[in-house]
């Protein structure tokens, strides 16, 4: 009774705030067009006109007077974590989209198809010298894949990182123009700018990640599973590797704090300083109630059209709509009586974050933190591990 009281409430506060917001709604994109917001970080250094998108997604709070963002603008706090809430939705999408398939475990096992060659336009060397055991169908998609993205300038980003940087090409396509990157965004002392923990994702995301998310068996949907497996491997890297940047942004705040830290070896104490409890509870809720909101259909969806119909126009329309939301919203923070109902479960969501993604991006921190700082990260900081791996043996069915 208290819940369904408490439901009702909130029902009516989004009903009377989505009726309030839709009407000023216009008035506020039409502002936002005008003065530009969102400027990409990235030209192109030649003085070629045609637009040339880069991936990067390193928006921050904008001056709308004179239109400038500086680096400290783009590494602030509230920056970042504004960067990070927006990838939420990329990564559970991504999930969503992949947990349609079964597991179709083939596609991980090293010549599970046989020996499918050298991907086309990647490094021969690598194969030739390297590489001793056959692909499994998703590396070898996966490093056509970022051949293809490598020449389209895609890993000169900060942000992005290959999976397998030693089998790409030497760089992007000459006819594109080069995209210049503010320089001290990072920094290169001790290496800690190209820090590239892909290695432990890609093992945890087959091992573990896939095996939570769908059903057993295969369904032959080989070439759409990968695909979608690149989606969220791509959406993970960024996501995790964002902690380089959360742990430039808190150097910055205290740099002698942390170099006393690091020059005692004290990897724990680096943890403890950088370690934002209630932020990460924020992300876990946050989370769970987006994996239960976009993992069904909205209710809306279930009125007979006449009701629809009696909505009587968009304002009332969106009032509905954000109060069947906050409904989902309520479910899904209820873990007593939460029922999976949709295309994955939200709790999985919420212990991917917490087991996984948050932990590993920390871990990036760290391991930042000691390079930035001069010296190597203790041995538990390796980019094939995890620190604290909760997750060893596990192999969710």
């Amino acid at each position: 009774m208290i819940l369904y009281n408490s439901l009702k409430i909130l029902c009516i506060l989004a009903t009377t705030s989505a009726l309030i917001c839709s009407r000023y709604f216009v008035h506020v994109q039409a502002l936002a067009m005008h003065h530009g917001w969102g400027p990409a970080y990235a030209k192109p250094s030649t003085s070629l006109t045609a637009t040339t998108a880069s991936n990067s997604e390193m928006e921050s709070k904008v001056n709308v007077d004179s239109n400038k963002v500086t680096t400290a603008d783009i590494l602030s706090l509230d920056s970042i974590r504004s960067t990070l809430i927006r990838q939420e939705e990329t990564i559970i999408f991504a999930i969503i989209e992949r947990a349609q398939y079964r597991h179709n475990s083939i596609v991980y096992q090293n010549g599970g198809f046989g020996d499918l060659g050298v991907p086309l336009g990647s490094n021969p060397d690598y194969f030739e010298n390297k590489r001793q055991k056959p692909l499994s169908f998703l590396e070898y998609m996966l490093i056509g894949t970022e051949v293809l993205h490598c020449g389209v300038r895609r890993y000169t980003s900060p942000e992005e990182h290959a999976f397998f940087p030693e089998c790409l090409p030497s760089g992007p396509l000459d006819a594109l123009p080069k995209l210049d990157y503010p320089k001290d965004l990072l920094s290169p002392i001790g290496g800690a700018s190209s820090i590239n923990f892909n290695e432990i994702l890609l093992k945890k995301y087959t091992e573990w990640i896939v095996p939570s998310i769908t059903k057993k068996g295969d369904d032959e949907q080989h070439g759409s599973t990968v695909l979608a497996d690149i989606v969220v491997l791509q959406a993970l890297s960024r996501r995790v590797h964002y902690g380089k940047f959360v742990a430039e942004s808190k150097y910055r705040s205290d740099p002698e704090g942390y170099q006393r830290l690091v020059d005692a070896g004290d990897a724990d104490g680096v943890m403890k300083l950088l370690t934002n409890s209630a932020v990460e509870a924020r992300v876990l809720r946050r989370s769970r109630i987006k994996a239960a909101t976009y993992g069904r259909e909205p209710l809306m969806t279930q009125l007979p059209e006449h009701k629809v119909e009696e909505c009587g126009g968009d304002v009332s329309f969106v009032a509905a709509a954000a109060a069947s939301a906050v409904a989902t919203a309520m479910e899904a923070l209820d873990k007593d009586q939460y029922n999976v109902i949709g295309k994955i479960d939200p709790v999985i969501i919420e212990e991917i974050y917490r087991d996984f993604i948050i932990p590993l991006t920390k871990d990036i921190e760290v391991a930042y933190l000691f390079r930035r700082c001069g010296k190597d990260p203790p041995p538990e900081y390796a980019p094939d591990r995890m620190s604290r791996d909760v997750l060893v043996g596990q192999h969710s069915s």
